[in-house]
C-alpha cells in the first residue's frame, strides 16, 4: 500500500510549506519518537502528512494510513481545508488562501447537489427566487467559519491570485505562504493581474535578496556561534592573581571568509540561471564586470599568500 501513495497538485498547494527550522524540528521528532501521526489518504492520495510521509520514506521508518471516504477530489479537498485553517491565524495570508479554496470546492460540490436535487437558476414567474449560486456558498461558508460573506468572497479572489502566481513563479508563491515575504491582500492581487515578465522580476528581485539575506544571517550565526566557542575555550584564566590574554587565532577569519564565500558562488549561479545576461544594460554589465574584477584580484592575491 505504501508504495502506491502519491501525491496530487491540487491537495499539495494546499499544504502550507513550513520554514526549514520547523521541518528540522519535525525530522528530529519522527527520527527519535517515530511517526506519531497517520498518513491520511483517499484513493492512494496523500491528503495530510506529505512532510511526515517523504521523510518516513527516507529515512525506512513505519507509518499507519488513515483511509478517508469521499465521492470525488473536491470533497476530499474541502476536508483538508478544514483541517488546515484551525492551523493559522484568521488575519494570515495562509488563512485567507485556504478559506478562498475552501470557497472554491464548496461552490463546485454545491453546484452538483443542486443539480442533483432539480433546483434550476431559472424560475417560473411568482416563485420565490432563491439567492444567488455565489451568494449562496458565501453565506453558508461565512456561517461556519464565522466569517462575513463579503469577507469569505474577498479571499477567493486572494487565493485565486495566489494560484496565479504559483503558476508563473512557484518559489514566489512558496515564500509569501512560508512568511518570507509579506505583502498586503491587496498588493497580492495587483501582482497576479501583471504580466509573466514583471511577476518573474518581482521573485528575482524579492526572493533572491530574502534568500541571500537568510544565509547571511545563518552565516554569521554560525561564525558568532564559533566566535563564542573559542572565546570559551580561551577563556581567562587566573593564576596567582595575574591575568592571561587569549590565544590569538589566526584560522578564526579565515574560517568566516571559508562559509561565506558559497554564498557568492551560489548567488552567481543563481543569476547565469535565472537571468539573460546578454539583454542587461551596458551599465549594469560593467559594474558587475568591475566588481568581478576586483574580486578575481582579490582571489589571485589570497591565493599567492596560500
Amino acid at each position: 500500500m505504501n508504495d502506491l501513495l502519491h501525491t496530487d497538485p491540487e491537495i499539495m498547494r494546499l499544504s502550507i510549506p513550513i520554514s526549514q527550522e520547523q521541518s528540522k524540528r519535525l525530522e528530529s521528532s519522527i527520527i527519535e519518537n517515530g511517526c506519531l501521526e497517520p498518513i491520511v489518504v483517499w484513493n492512494g492520495i496523500i491528503l495530510d502528512g506529505h512532510k511526515r510521509y517523504k521523510m518516513c520514506s527516507d529515512e525506512g521508518i513505519n507509518f499507519d494510513i488513515r483511509e478517508k471516504k469521499f465521492k470525488n477530489l473536491y470533497e476530499a479537498a474541502i476536508w483538508v481545508c478544514y483541517q488546515r485553517i484551525k492551523q493559522y491565524d484568521k488575519f494570515s495570508i495562509q488563512y485567507c488562501y485556504l478559506v478562498g479554496k475552501l470557497y472554491s470546492y464548496l461552490k463546485v460540490v454545491t453546484l452538483e447537489q443542486r443539480k442533483e436535487s432539480g433546483y434550476h437558476e431559472n424560475h417560473k414567474n411568482g416563485e420565490e427566487r432563491k439567492p444567488a449560486y455565489e451568494d449562496y456558498t458565501s453565506f453558508h461558508l461565512g456561517n461556519i467559519i464565522g466569517l462575513h460573506r463579503t469577507t469569505v468572497q474577498r479571499y477567493r479572489r486572494i487565493s485565486e491570485a495566489m494560484d496565479k502566481i504559483d503558476q508563473v513563479e512557484p518559489m514566489l508563491f512558496k515564500s509569501i505562504m512560508e512568511g518570507r515575504l509579506n505583502y498586503k491582500n491587496t498588493e497580492i492581487i495587483e501582482i497576479a493581474q501583471m504580466d509573466n515578465k514583471r511577476i518573474e522580476r518581482i521573485r528575482q528581485k524579492k526572493v533572491e535578496s530574502s534568500d541571500i539575506k537568510m544565509r547571511s544571517r545563518e552565516c554569521k550565526k554560525r561564525i558568532n556561534k564559533e566566535e563564542k566557542q573559542m572565546k570559551e575555550n580561551n577563556a581567562i584564566s587566573i593564576s596567582t592573581g595575574i591575568k592571561k590574554m587569549p590565544v590569538y587565532d589566526p584560522d578564526m577569519a579565515i574560517r568566516g571568509l571559508t562559509l561565506t564565500i558559497p554564498m557568492w558562488i551560489s548567488a552567481i549561479e543563481r543569476a547565469e540561471q535565472q537571468t539573460d545576461m546578454t539583454k542587461a544594460t551596458d551599465s549594469a554589465k560593467m559594474q558587475l564586470g568591475e566588481m568581478l574584477i576586483k574580486l578575481d584580484d582579490q582571489i589571485q592575491k589570497a591565493l599567492e599568500v596560500l
